[in-house]
């Protein structure tokens, strides 16, 4: 029982301060959740008794932990999949704590009113990322799906929020699986589509672009316009998309697992957002036509990137001002991390001995 008392003060802490990230490993942080609810099971609990295990209250916030399948009639039976569930009671004002549980994580999300006459299931493999972009003003006023047309009216205050988190090893098609599975459980009168897709494409998208996203390989970066939730572009990796637009991976990243907009304009997603109808396919040089303007506009609204003169010490000639990091690194193909380094003077001599 140590152990689990270990465990219980583990996982209190980490919910204690939202936005304050004390086990810098998420899947850890999973792996610690799902060891505290496998020892309730086995010491705390009688076998045939629901295995349900409070972990926390925070900030009208109460997480369920279950393993395997659920034993009531409003959790499904015989899913076939392994997930940990976690629910989340006032969703929108405990934004902090969902991106505690589901940053970096996959599976299938359920909205639900409180007294469960009204759900809507979807899945994502980058469930934090999906799951913001319901709180965005943005794609609520599309109005595009029956869900998002209730949220417009009714808001947040009355719902509910089930994540079925799978483990890292689940394949997409595992996903949808799962989710259909909650589907023909549930019934969910919020989903238009009552057959689970992998591809979520909507009309809009030409049956071309849909060939190009099943040769791909990696996995494809879909680009919104964060104002109407557009689709502009899909880029076909991270790689990719990387060194056609200059963007930095670590930027990336806060946009992918935090919801970030980039460049105060774009949304990136993993998934293709179902709820948005809307398709204006740029060409590449478009889109990158398009970055490159925004990122001037941006640069000038956030003057806080201070100019950056760089000298060579061979030939004053080559000395250019720079008008943030940034660009600079970008200029010198370099890392951003090791430059600001320099800067700051926390390393000495010449960056590249240049």
């Amino acid at each position: 029982m140590l152990i689990g008392t270990a465990y219980s003060v583990l996982i209190r802490l980490e919910l204690s301060g939202p936005g304050v990230q004390f086990i810098a490993d998420n899947q850890l942080y999973n792996s610690i959740i799902t060891s505290h609810a496998i020892l309730m099971i086995f010491f705390m609990v009688k076998k045939k008794q629901i295995n349900t295990f409070s972990v926390t209250s925070v900030k009208k916030f109460h997480t369920e932990v279950k393993i395997g399948n659920e034993n009531n009639q409003k959790d499904p039976l015989n899913s076939k999949h392994k997930y940990t569930k976690v629910l989340v009671e006032d969703p929108y004002n405990n934004r902090d704590i969902i991106a505690r549980v589901a940053k970096k994580q996959k599976g299938v999300y359920v909205w639900g009113t409180l007294d469960s006459k009204n759900m809507y299931v979807g899945h994502s493999i980058n469930l934090y990322n999906r799951i913001c972009s319901y709180f965005m003003p943005s794609i609520l006023k599309t109005k595009e799906r029956r869900v998002l047309r209730y949220l417009n009216k009714y808001g947040f205050t009355n719902l509910k929020l089930t994540i079925y988190i799978m483990e890292d090893s689940a394949s997409l098609e595992q996903i949808v699986e799962l989710e259909q599975h909650f589907i023909d459980s549930l019934n969910p009168n919020l989903n238009v589509d009552l057959v689970a897709s992998s591809s979520g494409y909507h009309e809009p998208m030409s049956q071309e672009m849909r060939e190009q996203l099943r040769k791909q390989r990696g996995t494809p970066i879909f680009v919104y316009d964060a104002n109407d939730f557009t689709l502009l572009y899909v880029f076909d990796s991270k790689n990719y998309m990387y060194n056609t637009i200059n963007i930095h991976h670590k930027t990336f990243n806060d946009c992918i697992d935090y919801g970030k907009l980039y460049l105060d304009t774009f949304f990136f997603s993993l998934d293709q957002i179902e709820e948005s109808a809307s398709t204006n396919l740029l060409t590449l040089d478009e889109i990158k036509s398009l970055v490159s303007k925004k990122r001037e506009i941006y640069e000038v609204k956030h003057p806080a990137s201070k100019s950056i003169l760089a000298e060579f010490k061979d030939d004053s000639r080559l000395n250019k001002e720079f008008s943030s990091l940034g660009s600079l690194a970008k200029e010198l193909k370099g890392d951003r991390a090791v430059i600001r380094e320099y800067l700051k003077g926390t390393k000495s001599g010449y960056y590249r001995g240049k």
